[in-house]
């Protein structure tokens, strides 16, 4: 007899990353932070975390100055972790990125062109569209690619879309970072409305953040290099080394969940006994909400 809960497994279980902003050779991103150290960190805890993906997103900012070296670094820590879990690989650039670079580093390609990708895994599709406009921080989509994703999304997909772009859709409480925001919102909105995508993973902000684009929810992932403090003003922007996190976005037939991983590995605990757990294993699976469920006195 197995412990069940009684609702259906997600159909697709996705590891969101973002912002690794990597530097190679051991340099310090703003003099704190160790790039490559955070991103390993991070995929240990996707590993150890024992969940089977379907893919791997890091949603932009993979380097953090476009340097080629930088990228084959990437490459080098990441593909063995993907190659060990067996999923997929998404990719997308940040306002950090440089797209030639990016592109013959990553896609073996020589071109400024954006590297936008579907990829489909288990009838899921995953559209990952660089949000960077080349020479400026703020985010956007030029016609060509507003063209391309309303033909992608013109036939849908088998268990619906999930988008991957840089710049997060969504209203974010520091108006600095508004002044880097995706340029046209509404126009996204209209490309997506009535369509199959299902969610949004971004990144961009360096926190955990959730909204919504019309009805689609917005999952943005915390910085895997560093986080801006939420607590200190509004007015202030300050980075701080500890809360990095990534998602773990599981789809459902019926709704997509977004939950967030610590990487800081911190002391843990049984929260249920072995005893406990042992006994409701040998409850029959129609009754273990009421045993579980009611409250002892």
């Amino acid at each position: 007899m197995s412990l069940t809960g009684p609702r259906p497994a997600p159909t697709h279980v996705i590891a969101h990353l973002s912002d690794p902003h990597l530097i190679a050779g051991g340099g310090l991103l703003g003099g704190h932070i160790d790039t490559e150290a955070q991103l390993r960190a991070a995929l240990s805890r996707v590993e150890g975390s024992g969940e089977r993906f379907d893919a791997l997103v890091i949603s932009g900012d993979l380097a953090d100055t476009g340097d080629p070296e930088a990228y084959a670094l990437l490459r080098e820590i990441v593909e063995p972790v993907t190659e060990r879990l067996g999923c997929a690989l998404v990719l997308t650039g940040g306002n950090h990125d440089e797209r030639r670079p990016l592109a013959r580093a990553l896609h073996g390609v020589d071109t400024d062109e954006p590297q936008d990708t579907v990829t489909v895994v288990n009838g899921l599709r995953i559209i990952a569209i660089d949000s960077a406009v080349p020479g400026y921080h703020h985010g956007g989509f030029s016609d060509d690619q507003f063209a391309w994703l309303a033909r992608e999304l013109a036939d849908p997909a088998d268990h619906g879309t999930v988008l991957v772009i840089h710049h997060a859709p969504i209203t974010y409480r520091s108006p600095v970072m508004q002044l880097l925001d995706f340029d046209d919102v509404d126009r996204l909105r209209g490309v997506i409305d009535g369509s199959d995508v299902r969610a949004v993973l971004s990144g961009h902000l360096h926190v955990t953040s959730f909204g919504t684009l019309g009805g689609v929810p917005v999952f943005v992932a915390g910085g895997v290099s560093y986080v801006d403090d939420v607590g200190a003003p509004r007015e202030l922007l300050m980075a701080v080394d500890g809360p990095q996190s990534w998602n773990l976005v599981e789809v459902h037939a019926d709704q997509v969940v977004g939950t967030v991983v610590p990487i800081a590995q911190h002391d843990t605990w049984p929260a249920l006994s072995e005893a406990v757990m042992d006994y409701m294993a040998t409850v029959p699976e129609a009754e273990q909400r009421e045993v579980f469920s009611r409250k002892r006195s």
